[in-house]
């Protein structure tokens, strides 16, 4: 063994030195752990009361659950429309999902690379969009839908999810767009191929970063929306998920045990969706930010 190897093993053999905090580093743990206790003590007292029962609940609301059970859960299917209201909430997310990324793209597309000043007066108008808030919009469209028969259906709360939608994504689109060198898209023509075709199998793998941020922020949005649904579907609807455990909430009873469970279940696939896709989310981001 050399000199040299002998002094590496004698290295890797000694006992490493721990690292000791600087006082910066002790703050920034302390305030992190804080945000933390913060953040998911409301989660952990709905989960520790979806198994508890509606009398455990109101002699003792600070109380934790004597015994685990899922009669909760089973009666959360059983007793409503909770089911129905999940695959309504289903529905809409992933219909408009779909929709605004076969759309949004191809329409940011057409604005940076054909509009010219019809384009730019299209983007004024999308951006514009996003300075009107919704509650003066929401009695016409509720007008609107009612007269074409669309009121309380899944139809109009998608079509209203879009139109929101899409001004976001068209301004995070096109901030990407302009970062992506046009002699790619010039390649592609020179070959025989069409704008379609060039877009689709040229420009759009490129926004595949850019995309899984938008598709996460839609969805996670869409999944957890409580007013639109609310004002678009009646009380002959079962609704979304959030619309059907606010019905739970009554004037003089509320089915304390089930609204807790609902919520448990609400939001278990919004932390699934967030912490499969986060690095995607965050690259996504950052790249968007970079391009413009």
């Amino acid at each position: 063994m050399s000199a040299t190897e002998a002094l590496t093993a004698r290295r890797e053999r000694a006992p490493r030195m721990r690292k000791r905090w600087t006082p910066s580093e002790i703050v920034v743990m302390v305030v992190l752990s804080a945000l933390v206790l913060l953040v998911s003590t409301p989660v952990l007292y709905a989960l520790a009361n979806s198994f508890r029962s509606y009398s455990d609940i109101t002699r003792d609301p600070m109380g934790l659950p004597t015994s685990f059970t899922f009669d909760n859960y089973v009666q959360l299917f059983q007793q409503t429309d909770f089911a129905e209201a999940v695959g309504n909430t289903l529905i809409i997310t992933v219909a408009t999902v779909v929709l605004l990324v076969a759309m949004v793209p191809m329409a940011a597309y057409g604005i940076e690379r054909l509009g010219g000043r019809l384009g730019r007066g299209i983007y004024v108008l999308f951006i514009a969009g996003l300075m009107i808030p919704f509650q003066v919009r929401m009695i016409p469209l509720v007008e609107g839908f009612d007269d074409v028969g669309l009121y309380s259906t899944l139809t109009s709360v998608i079509l209203v999810h879009l139109g929101g939608a899409a001004s976001f994504g068209i301004l995070l689109y096109c901030s990407f767009i302009k970062g992506i060198p046009v002699e790619v898209e010039e390649a592609a023509h020179m070959d025989g191929a069409g704008r379609l075709r060039t877009f689709w199998l040229i420009v759009f793998p490129m926004l595949l970063p850019v995309t899984s941020a938008f598709v996460i922020i839609q969805a996670l949005g869409l999944w957890n929306d409580f007013f639109v649904p609310l004002v678009f579907l009646d009380s002959s609807s079962a609704g979304t998920i959030n619309v059907a455990i606010n019905r739970m909430v009554g004037l003089l009873t509320s089915q304390w045990q089930l609204i807790y469970t609902g919520a448990i279940l609400a939001i278990i696939p919004s932390v699934a969706i967030f912490a499969a896709f986060q690095r995607y989310f965050i690259k996504g981001m950052s790249i968007g930010a970079v391009k413009g």
